[in-house]
């Protein structure tokens, strides 16, 4: 298949990709309900400085164990479909349960840190990465239930953080774990002076993004308030106590929403949050926001916190949401770029999800090149330099992040998923950068190239859920699932010209 012309066009393909993704929204979602998580011990080793670094090192090699597991299957484009894979928030279980244990072996009584939350050692910090966010995957099929149990929100545009207040110091952590400010807050356990300030179980973690522009720190999720874990509460549930926490100024409890000062250096605010109908879907677009945009985040309203990646989250951009519609190349042009994983005893290379697929193998030749190099090596070359770069010995591990390009051949999608790719290689990528590209955002980028997922399709399809949910109610039958149908026309809940900017 050529990929010229996206398989999306196919309506009876896109029906089936719809089908595959719904079946691991509803595996999340079942997942969420049978899971008994208590996250208290992971939120408090974020918050005082990771006292427990072999619990880190354990959910590190539980998360691996997990990846071995998944890459065991000769079809992983079929356990995709069939096991959509255990998400790394259940890796830290076990691993939350361990440091209970060895901690209640040590000692009777909960032993204080010494280590505030920004004075983590290297070791905690290269452990840290971006699996302490909840990682969104992308649009490439509309939910049929996204009309009424979505959220839709603009996402400001800026860097994502973690937000970690305790003991009188607020840290900001990049996804890499490097720390980005320390300041006072307002936040509690934020400051010296701030009510609850060193209390020993006042703490705060929030998933929020820093606007350089105004200097805001914009609040897009709460995993802990006032040393309460919320991890395990629904979003609605979490962006209702954000609101009134740290929301409008003038009825926000907490003092560092209303702005800066001795104890507050930078302001927090929460972007708004839109029932994701037509008219919230149409706010979360085009209204005015404070910020300058870097696409729309849908949120299901039921979904929990989890670390890595989720269904239950989706990102969605176009040219008029965000100046990073398509990736950045460095040569300026449009060429699509992807970054994959080595599984060195096939020589494939695969995407960065829970159950990774497979979109090529390297040549024979290739890899026993590089295997000689490795063997006439001095022993321990190999390293990571503190810019991410791959200092190897010219061999190649397991695990280690490659760049390509797409080649004109594109993608191979097959009910959906793609199974292989038009890959040129182009070298080493940086190995800080998180993990390989997921397959929704292969996918996403590469629609965008070609034929992308229209705010008017989404409206559409919106408005059709609306209509069928109003059917079903009237005719008591359940309304059927809507997939996206192409049309040049903008749906009905949006003016004309809202969109033509």
């Amino acid at each position: 298949m050529s990929g010229r012309l996206p398989p999306r066009r196919d309506s009876v393909k896109a029906s089936r990709l719809s089908t595959q993704l719904q079946k691991r929204r509803d595996a999340a979602r079942q997942r969420q309900r049978d899971a008994r998580r208590d996250l208290t011990d992971h939120a408090r080793s974020l918050a005082f400085g990771a006292e427990d670094s072999g619990s880190e090192a354990g959910a590190t090699r539980a998360v691996g164990d997990q990846d071995a597991m998944h890459r065991s299957s000769s079809n992983p484009q079929e356990l995709a479909l069939e096991h959509p894979g255990t998400s790394s928030t259940e890796a830290w279980l076990d691993v939350a349960q361990m440091g209970r244990e060895s901690h209640h072996e040590r000692s009777p009584r909960h032993r204080r840190s010494s280590s505030a939350p920004g004075k983590w050692s290297r070791e905690s910090v290269a452990r840290f990465s971006e699996s302490q966010f909840m990682l969104p995957e992308w649009m490439v099929d509309v939910p049929p239930d996204l009309g009424h149990a979505w959220f839709a929100t603009p996402r400001p545009k800026g860097q994502r953080v973690l937000v970690i207040s305790s003991r009188g110091c607020t840290v900001s952590r990049l996804k890499n774990g490097r720390v980005l400010h320390r300041f006072p807050s307002a936040l509690p356990g934020g400051s010296q002076r701030t009510k609850h300030g060193k209390a020993e179980d006042s703490f705060c973690i929030l998933d929020c993004v820093f606007h350089q522009e105004d200097g805001v720190y914009y609040v897009m999720d709460c995993m802990a308030w006032n040393g309460m874990s919320m991890y395990d509460c629904t979003a609605e549930m979490r962006l209702s106590w954000l609101y009134s926490k740290l929301g409008d100024p003038e009825t926000a409890e907490c003092e560092a929403a209303t702005g800066t000062g001795p104890n507050n250096r930078y302001r927090f605010a929460v972007p708004p949050t839109h029932n994701c109908d037509a008219s919230g879907l149409r706010a979360a677009y085009g209204s005015p926001v404070p910020f300058r945009r870097d696409g729309i985040q849908f949120l299901a309203k039921d979904g929990n916190y989890e670390l890595g990646v989720t269904p239950l989250a989706v990102m969605w951009k176009d040219p008029n949401t965000s100046d990073f519609f398509l990736d950045e190349n460095p040569d300026g042009s449009d060429t699509q770029r992807v970054v994959l994983s080595l599984q060195s005893a096939t020589g494939d290379v695969v995407t960065g999800d829970p159950t990774p697929i497979a979109l090529a193998r390297l040549p024979a030749q290739f890899l026993e090149s590089a295997g000689r190099a490795a063997e006439s090596a001095p022993a321990g070359g190999d390293s990571i330099g503190r810019d991410g770069t791959w200092r190897g010995n010219g061999g190649l591990r397991d695990g280690l992040l490659l760049r390509f390009a797409v080649g004109k051949g594109g993608l191979q999608i097959q009910d959906g998923l793609p199974v292989a790719a038009d890959l040129v290689y182009e070298g080493i990528a940086n190995q800080r950068r998180g993990g390989a590209d997921t397959m929704t955002k292969i996918l996403f980028q590469y629609y965008a190239r070609r034929e992308p997922i229209t705010i008017e399709e989404i409206g559409m399809a919106v408005e059709t859920q609306a209509r069928e949910a109003a059917m079903a109610a009237s005719s008591g039958s359940s309304a059927s699932s809507v997939s996206i149908a192409r049309s040049s026309q903008s749906f009905s809940g949006i003016p004309n010209g809202l969109f033509d900017f």
